[in-house]
């Protein structure tokens, strides 16, 4: 499991649409601006979270960017699994070039990895935006 800038990102803009205010559109420009993101890379992240239904577009004067469902459903794991690894696998080996590895099937690592990668997700599962975001206001405050 590696987790990029575009779950970084993507995490940052989720919490530029939710200041935005419920229903209130933001556009990605703004977004980008607030966050120092490129917007173009904003873009491709944007694609994805919108294949996801993680968001939607709101067309025409004051349109942007909305949630399409309430932050306490949108978990750090459905915006890993939109934007860094759509084909992730529990049961791939922490090495990519395991195709060929002579040891795959006695690799004492491989069930390390495994057990890691399962706990990672059980973390990711349980964070929803709500809490990402709170966090966010709490250190604001400081």
């Amino acid at each position: 499991m590696n987790i990029t800038l575009k779950t970084e990102y993507a995490l940052r803009a989720l919490q530029e649409v939710i200041a935005a205010g419920k229903g209130k559109p933001i556009t990605r420009r703004q977004i980008a601006k607030n966050q120092g993101i490129s917007e173009h890379f904003l873009e491709k992240i944007f694609i994805d979270l919108q294949k996801n239904r993680i968001i939607k577009s709101v067309r025409g004067p004051g349109g942007g960017f909305i949630l399409n469902r309430e932050p306490h459903d949108i978990t750090l794991w459905d915006v890993y699994h939109a934007v860094d690894d759509p084909d992730y696998r529990e049961d791939r080996c922490y090495h990519k070039t395991t195709a060929g590895c002579e040891q795959r099937e006695q690799c004492g690592v491989k069930n390390i990895w495994f057990k890691f990668s399962r706990s990672l997700k059980e973390c990711m599962v349980d964070i929803t935006l709500v809490e990402i975001t709170m966090k966010r206001r709490m250190m604001s405050d400081e």
